[in-house]
């Protein structure tokens, strides 16, 4: 396969997984619904991505890809840089799916991984912190029954991030 196929299959796969993610859980689509909507049969989707969560990744990233999005700002606004990310295609997706657990764990591991390859100036450890303490506040939001969602109240949950106060 040639590589201008490979990347109009990539996209068809992307269109379809988006058609999807606007109207169900991500947990509850199947690699089936993702090939049917996309035109594409089973096997190939499996030759481009390992399970649908790989592809919900690299569909994230071809996202960050998209957007204007600078790893510099991550370490000073974390939440909201994430929501720069959030342009106008993903933005209502990530909307519909904030309370679908397997898409939330989906979305922070990538925040995680696009933290870690940063290219900034911070070190490595100092990225770390910042991961953990990303991870810390979404626990925090989880486990205590807060009624802060980080794909909307962005802007309340990096001042929380800076002062490490409510």
């Amino acid at each position: 396969m040639t590589t201008l196929q490979n990347e109009r299959t990539q996209k068809l796969i992307f269109m379809g997984l988006k058609e999807l993610l606007l109207k169900e859980p991500f947990s509850k689509i199947t690699v089936n619904q993702i090939s049917d909507q996309a035109l594409i049969h089973r096997s190939t989707f499996y030759t481009h991505f390992d399970d649908k969560y790989d592809l919900l990744n690299k569909y994230l990233i071809h996202q960050r890809k998209l957007a204007d999005f600078k790893f510099e700002d991550i370490s000073d606004h974390p939440y909201t840089t994430i929501a720069t990310i959030n342009n106008q295609e993903l933005l209502p997706i990530l909307k519909y799916q904030s309370n679908d657990r397997d898409f939330s764990n989906g979305f922070f591991q990538f925040i995680i991984d696009t933290i870690t390859l940063g290219a900034d100036k911070n070190t490595e450890l100092e990225r770390f912190f910042y991961i953990g303490r990303i991870k810390a506040i979404n626990l925090w939001i989880e486990k205590t029954n807060q009624p802060y969602n980080p794909f909307v109240d962005y802007e309340y949950l990096d001042k929380i991030f800076i002062t490490g106060k409510k």
